[in-house]
């Protein structure tokens, strides 16, 4: 791969990341009740944004698909003690969407 390539990744992904943190904080001080990313925001990079801003996965839930499509929901706690769902698909489907629960 060229460098001009992997430069336009680095940054898209640092972009990326910017605006799933921000959307994060506006779920951690109820700005927002629910959030839709969209179609393209993969939702092992939300999940992991989420982590690293000390959220948790709920332990009441476990993580779950609906068993015929690659679609999946999260539960996760953050650290206000607020539980929040993260919606999203692996494949195609549903948009990535991060919700109070």
């Amino acid at each position: 791969m060229n460098k001009f390539i992997k430069t336009d990744i680095e940054q898209g992904l640092i972009l990326l990341k910017t605006a799933i943190h921000n959307a994060l904080n506006d779920i951690e001080n109820g700005i927002e009740a629910e959030i839709i990313l969209g179609d393209y925001v993969p939702f092992s990079l939300v999940v992991d944004c989420a982590e690293k801003r000390g959220w948790k996965n709920d332990d009441y839930y476990d993580f779950d698909t609906n068993g015929w499509e690659c679609d999946c929901w999260y539960h996760m706690v953050t650290p206000n003690n607020k539980s929040v769902e993260i919606w999203s698909c692996l494949w195609k489907g549903q948009e990535t969407r991060i919700r109070l629960s």
